[in-house]
């Protein structure tokens, strides 16, 4: 049994995702750059003179591809939960059952739409930085690529929560409590090494590091830790995190009518 057997299905189930999107894009698109832009002009002015571990990059360096790391975070995570939680508010979240593809087919369509918004913030987030920051990118495919991974990661963790969750006050409960602290800690406004304590300990449970690490490499060139742990570490994330969708997709979490 063909696992993608309808293709022309897959692909107008994964456009409509990105359509969703793009058609408002003042809000999911325009909205979040310039909250990026806003973060990177206050610090540019209150932190550019700061110091950091690594050699030879200012502070503005450093922020640039945490930024953009997490604005893919957040648009990726967005996009499917979103499209999730408003099927339900309008009763039609039930029709993903009669759709002629497989479970597999449309599990990826929402983690791909989302993944789509969320490589497109974080590489427009490091574009509309190029008049504040002109340094050139140490590996352009590695960090689009890790752009991309960290997107497909957290798309498919809103697309868990689209699921489970039945309104958006609690999507941006998972939003502001969860993901916004772990961002934070997660190397994308500081060095990790600086922290102390138990704040530097929560790097070794925080999956945001690892990401925002692969794309400051791949942006700067440096690192912190074992980058071929965070890049191990990156993949495995991947793998659970879609098939852990996958999983609950097919458990008809949100979807059944009980």
């Amino acid at each position: 049994m063909k696992i993608f057997y309808n293709r022309t299905g897959f692909l107008t189930l994964l456009f409509r995702e990105i359509h969703r999107f793009s058609r408002v894009s003042i809000q999911t698109i325009l909205a979040p750059l310039i909250s990026n832009i806003l973060y990177l002009g206050i610090f540019s002015g209150i932190l550019s003179t700061r110091s950091i571990a690594f050699e030879g990059f200012n502070y503005l360096q450093f922020l640039v591809p945490g930024l953009a790391t997490m604005g893919a975070i957040f648009a990726s995570f967005q996009n499917p939960s979103f499209s999730l939680i408003s099927q339900k508010y309008m009763n039609t979240v039930q029709d993903l059952n009669s759709y002629p593809i497989s479970d597999i087919e449309k599990t990826t369509a929402f983690i791909l739409g989302g993944m789509v918004r969320g490589t497109l913030i974080g590489t427009l987030t490091y574009v509309a930085t190029l008049p504040f920051v002109r340094s050139g990118i140490y590996s352009p495919v590695f960090f689009f690529f890790s752009l991309m991974l960290t997107s497909f990661v957290f798309s498919s963790i809103g697309f868990i929560s689209g699921l489970a969750l039945d309104g958006f006050e609690k999507m941006n409960f998972v939003l502001s409590i969860v993901i916004t602290p772990m961002s934070y800690l997660g190397g994308v406004f500081f060095e990790i090494s600086k922290l102390s304590g138990i704040l530097s300990a929560i790097r070794f449970i925080n999956p945001i590091y690892p990401l925002v690490n692969i794309t400051r490499y791949a942006y700067l060139g440096v690192y912190e830790d074992n980058i071929y742990v965070h890049g191990a570490l990156a993949l495995i994330f991947m793998i659970i995190s879609f098939t852990a969708s996958l999983t609950v997709f097919k458990r008809g979490t949100g979807i059944k009518i009980q």
